[in-house]
């Protein structure tokens, strides 16, 4: 199973490279609280942390819960387009 850590960075850079297309300058800025909240925990801006409850969550939830098509015989997920 995939840890934690590496879920997150997976689904900031398929974000990122998501909406990189969009920005002039090919950087993407979000907010802390916006990502934390992406990835289903609570954000305490005076600790600057991200809080998470201790559950897992499936590839095909994940990616549903970003927007995205899970496909599950080549286990990826794409993220944005029409």
């Amino acid at each position: 199973m995939m840890s934690r850590g590496r879920l997150i960075l997976g689904v900031s850079c398929a974000i990122a490279l998501s909406l990189a297309g969009c920005a002039s300058s090919g950087k993407v800025r979000v907010s802390s609280a916006k990502r934390c909240a992406a990835h289903g925990g609570t954000y305490d801006a005076t600790a600057k942390s991200c809080s998470y409850k201790a559950t897992s969550v499936s590839a095909a939830q994940s990616c549903q819960d970003e927007g995205g098509y899970y496909d599950p015989n080549a286990d990826f997920c794409e993220l944005g387009g029409s």
